[in-house]
């Protein structure tokens, strides 16, 4: 009976957290860029003091699926999304190096370059301050260009910075609790010039509502189940209860 009220809370515990995770990412599922975490479960073996052996459902390092999301077209010039693998490489305000894959970006009131989570975006040498414009593009290579006010509509931009696209093997990247993805490592990627940019479009989360909602209702089957488990482990053992005063 222990056995059994072991397993299945231990059991209900790992379905909760799953719960959370797709909870999270139907919530995001209209987020610019975002990626959908994996919770990975793997069993443990334990050798109980009772000399039978228990293996227990246990939660290891969530992981982020980092398949591409569907490019959406915009008119915005400032709007661009990353064609294939790869990240931004931008900061925090408080100076933590962080990835992403969102690519609605602005000029902030700092004139710095920002994305919509309001990171900094980085360039080859730091920060990209972005000065007055008549008009602004973003290149595929990332380079930033602008055309200074009052400029003839023939003049050449004039490039204020580029931005600096990196990669990093899929397995060296974490989600972070603030929602940010980072490498395992705590490193600072290189830029990686096979990188290339889609202007005047946005890449949307990977988040499939229809598959997202038939798992949270497998996860909350399997957590109701579990719960049943307990109630009849209870009945039982009052059950047993009632014949062993009877017996005596």
């Amino acid at each position: 009976m222990e056995r059994l009220v072991q397993l299945a809370s231990n059991a209900m515990r790992i379905h909760a957290e799953n719960q959370r995770l797709i909870a999270a990412g139907m919530a995001n599922a209209n987020t610019i860029g975002f990626k959908r975490d994996y919770a990975n479960s793997s069993s443990a073996y334990f050798e109980g003091s009772d000399g039978q052996d228990r293996v227990y459902p246990t939660r290891s390092e969530n992981s982020v699926d980092l398949d591409i999301g569907k490019i959406i077209p915009t008119e915005n010039p400032l709007d661009v999304a990353l064609e294939a693998n790869g990240f931004f490489a931008a900061k925090k305000d408080n100076g933590d190096d962080v990835l992403s894959r969102r690519g609605d970006l602005r000029v902030g009131s700092d004139r710095v370059l920002r994305n919509g989570e309001n990171l900094i975006l980085q360039g080859d040498a730091g920060p990209i301050t972005v000065p007055p414009y008549e008009s602004i593009e973003i290149s595929r290579d990332g380079s930033v260009l602008v055309r200074a006010p009052g400029s003839e509509p023939t003049t050449a931009p004039i490039a204020v910075g580029r931005l600096k696209l990196v990669s990093t093997p899929p397995a060296n990247v974490e989600k972070g609790v603030d929602g940010l993805l980072r490498t395992r490592d705590k490193s600072v990627p290189q830029a990686d010039a096979t990188v290339s940019l889609s202007s005047k479009g946005l890449e949307a989360s990977n988040i499939s509502p229809i598959e997202t909602m038939v798992e949270m209702l497998n996860s909350s089957r399997s957590f109701e189940l579990n719960v049943k488990l307990l109630a009849t482990a209870k009945e039982l053992d009052t059950e047993t209860a009632k014949l062993m005063r009877s017996g005596s």
